[in-house]
Formats: C-alpha cells, structure tokens, sequence
C-alpha cells in the first residue's frame, strides 16, 4: 500500500454491539488507522463516537455523515462536545442523505439540497461563534435563527466542516464551503477523474482557495476474505444497498450498469434480497468496492493513486449477518495495519 494513504474504517450499519464497535475502534487505532468515523442511520452520529472517543485517544475522529434534518444548533452543540472529547481532533462531516428520507421521515424540504446545505454550513459556523455576551443571528432561505446564545464559548475557535458529495452541485459546495470532501460509498476511477475533481476544482477557484487547505476523503466499500469468492460474494450487498439510492445514478449509468440497477430496484420494492444480491454483476464488484483477499484488495486500492488523500473503509452491512461483519472489520485492519 503507498506509503501517502491515510486509512480510517467508517462504522455503519455493521449490526454489531456498541461495545464490539468500540473494541474494533480500538484494535483499529492501535494497527495505525488515522481515523476512524461513524455513519448517520442505524444509530446518530454522534453516541457511538463519543464511546470511541473514550477509548481510543490518539486517532482522528469524524461524523461520516450527520445529516441536515438535525437542527444546526444541536449539531454544532454535539460537534463541541466531541471536539472537547478529542482534544480539538474531530471532524464534522455533514451530508443530505436520500430524497426520500427526507421527505418521509423528517418532513425536510429537499427541493434545492445544495441551498440547504450551504445556509445548513453557514448557520453552524456562526452559531459556533456566539457566547453569552455575543448573540447571533442567521438568515437564510431555510434557516432562520434570532439571537443564539451559546451559553458555553466553544473550546476551539473553529471546526473543520467536510461535506459528503456525489453530485456537481453539492461538489462544488464542497471546494468552496467546506474544509474537505468525503465522496460517497460507491465510486470509479471515472467518476473521480470526470465529476469528482473536475466540480471541486471549480468550487475552490470560485472561493479562491487552494487544494492544499482542502482534503478529500474517499469512501471505499471493502470485503476481504481469503477466499475472494467469498469476498466478492459479500461486497454484492453493499452494492445492492447502494444502487437503489438515485443519486448514485451519475456513477452507476456511465459504466453501463443501468439495467443491472433497474433490477435491483425492482427487487427492492419487493423486498426480494436474493434478487438484489442476484442482479449484482461482476463487473460492477470489479468496478464500484475492493474485494478479494488482501493482496487483491491492496492491488484495487493502489489504482486510485493520487485522488484522496484519506480511504475509510466501509464493510458491506445490509443483509449481512452480525459474525460476518466482525470478521471483515478484523480482516480490514490486519490488511491494512502499519
């Protein structure tokens, strides 16, 4: 593995025990990981890092991702509390998640996200400002805050904000709002080299920032198993899960995985996961996740050379069962350990 990685694992829907996350968290801090993140769905963001936090005091932790139904003030009051915790070495990373989240479970207006998203960064950068002597105010289109008082002044004069992204919109957010980008789960050389860098690139020139102040993250789905049979039969979930997010369409259509994706879908309506985990082609295991046995993972990973600068593994976790998704995070550090 080059030696200009920076490794994570992002804890997701790993169906494991808060403790058995914890203790991954720290086996994983003592083989090298530089960072270690927690995902918005099957629990918050912000508990299970704090647990890790506990444990684990020398990596860098991140919210990969809270989401933007959350209130900003109460973000921006569990990102103080994490970054007291981490001694100032916490990142808040801050996504949209689907439409239809949003619109079923939250209620959320999703109509101009990246809007959202940008007023969402600007409100939690002032209200982190405010004190008990010195209020503020926000206006926006979608938030609209009178007279905050932090009745506790933050410990840190800032807080780096990173943005997950998979749309140009949102991209170019990212370069021009945001201190650094985590590209969502499923992604190609292709859409790296023909959305990723050329959006971030026109957001930073339109802020007049330069790349070196701006990290990119990258999430990578990865099943790692002696038997890369075994492996890739398991990265098939994760990109079940994924390919019926519609926003991943900008990835899946232009490697033609289209009519693989439809079918999925369909399946998913169905509730029929044998189905999904059928539709899943080869190519799309080939393309999309790292799967195989750890020299084969190592190998995929060192093809994306020079496009982030961190990699946070992601575990395949729907339909996974519990034992299964330990073992792959066991078998992600031993792979990856200094």
């Amino acid at each position: 593995m080059s030696k200009n990685w920076k490794w994570g694992i992002l804890y997701s829907g790993d169906n494991m025990a808060l403790d058995e996350v914890v203790a991954s968290a720290k086996q994983a801090e003592d083989a090298g990981a530089h960072s270690l993140w927690v995902t918005e769905l099957w629990r918050d963001a912000f508990v299970p890092l704090a647990a890790i936090a506990g444990a684990c005091r020398k990596v860098r932790l991140g919210s990969a991702v809270a989401t933007f139904a959350r209130p900003p003030m109460y973000t921006e009051l569990s990102a103080m509390s994490l970054a007291e915790m981490t001694q100032g070495n916490f990142v808040l990373g801050l996504g949209t998640a689907p439409l239809e989240w949003n619109q079923n479970w939250h209620g959320v207006d999703y109509s101009k996200p990246a809007t959202r998203m940008r007023e969402y960064v600007e409100c939690i950068r002032a209200m982190w400002t405010a004190n008990p002597m010195q209020p503020i105010s926000y206006k926006g289109e979608y938030f609209d805050v009178k007279n905050y008082i932090r009745y506790l002044t933050a410990p840190y004069e800032d807080i780096p904000i990173y943005l997950a992204a998979v749309q140009p919109g949102m991209l170019k957010l990212a370069g021009a709002h945001a201190d650094g980008l985590i590209v969502n789960s499923l992604n190609t050389l292709k859409y790296f080299n023909e959305i990723v860098h050329p959006n971030i690139k026109t957001g930073l020139d339109r802020a007049g920032r330069s790349k070196s102040d701006f990290e990119i993250c990258s999430v990578k789905c990865c099943a790692i198993n002696k038997d890369a049979k075994q492996a890739r039969q398991l990265a098939k979930h994760v990109i079940a899960f994924y390919s019926t997010v519609p926003y991943f369409d900008i990835v899946l259509d232009p490697m033609g995985f289209t009519e693989a994706k439809l079918v999925i879908r369909d399946c998913m309506a169905r509730m029929d996961i044998p189905g999904m985990l059928n539709a899943v082609t080869e190519d799309m295991i080939d393309a999309l996740v790292l799967a195989g046995t750890p020299d084969d993972v190592r190998k995929q990973l060192d093809k994306f050379e020079g496009q982030f600068e961190t990699v946070m593994f992601l575990t395949p976790f729907f339909a996974v069962d519990p034992a299964e998704s330990k073992a792959n995070h066991e078998a992600i550090i031993d792979t990856f350990a200094a």
